[in-house]
């Protein structure tokens, strides 16, 4: 296989799989809810102007995981 049809091959999956993702947390509204809350704290968080002593960024860090967890639902 030629890298390029690889390489398709590889955006159709991802595709396919965000895809599927979506639908699930589209299916259960509380989720969907859940994930645009954990991404407006996270956006809220990257604004903050001082280190506070790196809470700001583990905060973050949880949010990305929680994040990632909503997302494992539909796959």
């Amino acid at each position: 296989m030629t890298g390029k049809r690889r390489f398709g091959l590889w955006v159709m999956v991802a595709f396919a799989a965000g895809a599927a993702t979506v639908t699930a947390v589209a299916e259960e509204p509380h989720l969907a809810s859940a994930l645009s809350s954990l991404q407006e704290a996270r956006d809220d968080l990257s604004l903050t102007h001082d280190n506070k002593d790196g809470h700001p960024q583990a905060a973050m860090a949880l949010i990305d995981k929680a994040v990632a967890e909503i997302r494992a639902v539909g796959q």
